[in-house]
């Protein structure tokens, strides 16, 4: 364990360059306050024979890896979530119900082009072939839209 002077001196030293180490990776005040805090708890409950110079390079690197665990944490939580709800989704759903939720997730591509191709192909469904020709565009071209519709999708939905 630390002596409670020395660690009151490498709170007060280090604390607001943690933090601001830690808000421009959350892009979150308080997130990176917590944060901030935990990272300060470990190096209380750490050995004392950390060195004076090694000090900030420990603690920005368990600010860093705390980061990352919040980020893996919330992500797993997201998907879970996202995972239920898609179950829900299928038992308790009707064919409105269906069609105006594909319709808000269709509202999520910013790009029209893109928009009205994945109209065609989920609302319509038409094709790769037929969405081709009503749009007169190459099936390679109607293809790549709908790739990049689908990922701005699936971006929007996980973050």
């Amino acid at each position: 364990m630390m002596s409670d002077t020395k660690f009151q001196d490498t709170y007060i030293k280090y604390r607001y360059q943690i933090t601001r180490y830690l808000a421009g990776i959350m892009k979150n005040t308080e997130d990176a306050e917590d944060l901030t805090q935990d990272c300060f708890i470990r190096l209380m409950n750490v050995s004392s024979d950390i060195a004076e110079d090694k000090l900030f390079c420990y603690l920005r690197t368990t600010a860093k890896n705390l980061a990352i665990d919040t980020f893996r944490k919330r992500r797993r939580a997201k998907k879970k979530s996202i995972k239920v709800e898609k179950i829900l989704f299928y038992y308790e759903t009707s064919e409105l119900e269906v069609q105006q939720n594909v319709e808000e997730i269709v509202s999520i591509v910013k790009n029209k082009e893109h928009r009205q191709i994945l109209e065609l192909r989920l609302l319509h469904g038409y094709n790769i072939k037929e969405t081709a020709k009503l749009v007169d565009k190459s099936e390679g071209l109607i293809r790549i839209y709908l790739f990049r519709a689908m990922k701005q999708i699936r971006d929007e939905m996980i973050s």
